[in-house]
């Protein structure tokens, strides 16, 4: 297998679960790790920096893994690429549209691979659920809900997801950028959006803790999201309603496992009632115990750099895309 010289910049919890799943694949080679703090490098025998322009000028490498602050993503990408190194980058493709912009610009005629960390696309029940919807085996896709909520910790006004300056948004660019991601993976562009922007409970703070939107796409497919940081309880649930039938998706495995179990369940419209009654249809019901999503995403990532392939999940377009439409609900 070819290998390819990787740095990952920002170690924190997201570059942790990055550098497993890359060491898993056995096609990384991890030249460098940096992180500004310093406390986050101990334990890795690679070469170690806390100036990620000092990591990149004397690493030698092919790609960089970019996870770090929101804030920081948009310079780190830029300066990559023109460098001329491959990029894959965490959520969200910087703080706002016009930073996915310029992101877009630095890689416009690069040649070089540039992707996004769009994580839920790899999960193993929404890949089955694509597959029912691009097969048509439950009819035309008309409309679909989405709730994902989680609870904020006693401390959650002032954590770094809630500087503007830092992360450029509140719950919705933090986790709701995922459902967002999801419903246009599923429904296509949107190019309606109502939305309600709220502070429900930490009303002083600086971003939102609460969304409610409301989607259109050009051909008449609509969408619902509610992106909460006040559900209390971890939540994370899909509905895709059919000409003929529908699909839930429910639960999402994580590392904290506190979403619950990730399943999905679909069924077939059933107005004979051949059930014996009404709105009670036959439902299939699929469970998973395995979150392989992680070494998905980093093998297209691999494929797209080692071997040329086409990167499917993450493009700078799908980034534009749901960007524009974040940036389209904290304006309504």
């Amino acid at each position: 297998m070819k290998r390819i010289k990787t740095v990952i910049v920002g170690m924190g919890k997201m570059g942790r679960i990055r550098y497993d799943a890359m060491k898993r694949h056995g096609g990384y080679d991890i030249v460098s790790v940096c992180d500004i703090d310093r406390n986050s490098l101990n334990g890795h025998s690679e070469p170690t920096h806390t100036d990620w322009r000092k990591c990149l000028a004397l690493s030698d490498a092919e790609t960089v893994v970019v996870c770090t602050y929101n804030g920081d993503v948009t310079e780190i990408v830029c300066h990559a690429l023109n460098e001329g190194m491959h990029v894959f980058a965490e959520k969200p493709p910087g703080r706002n549209l016009g930073e996915t912009k310029i992101m877009k610009d630095a890689h416009s005629g690069s040649g070089l691979v540039l992707k996004f960390g769009f994580n839920h696309r790899y999960h193993n029940s929404i890949i089955e659920a694509k597959t029912l919807i691009e097969h048509k085996l439950l009819g035309d896709l008309v409309c679909a809900r989405g709730v994902y909520g989680k609870a904020g910790t006693p401390e959650f006004d002032k954590e770094w997801r809630n500087d503007p300056q830092i992360s450029g948004g509140g719950i919705l660019l933090d986790q709701g950028i995922h459902m967002i991601d999801l419903l246009c993976y599923f429904c296509g562009s949107f190019s309606q959006v109502h939305g309600s922007v709220d502070q429900l409970v930490w009303q002083g703070m600086k971003t939102e803790d609460s969304v409610f939107a409301i989607l259109k796409t050009d051909d008449g497919k609509i969408a619902s999201l509610h992106s909460s940081a006040i559900q209390w309880k971890h939540k994370f649930d899909l509905d895709l309603i059919c000409t003929n039938g529908g699909i839930s998706l429910n639960g999402l495995l994580t590392a904290s496992r506190s979403y619950g179990e990730e399943r999905i369940t679909y069924y077939r419209k059933d107005l004979k009632q051949s059930t014996g009654k009404l709105g009670n249809p036959i439902e299939h019901t699929l469970c998973f115990d395995e979150d392989n999503s992680w070494d998905y995403e980093m093998s297209e990532f691999f494929e797209a750099v080692a071997n040329g392939a086409p990167i499917e999940n993450g493009t700078i377009d799908d980034a534009l895309g749901v960007m524009g439409l974040i940036e389209k609900v904290y304006s309504a």
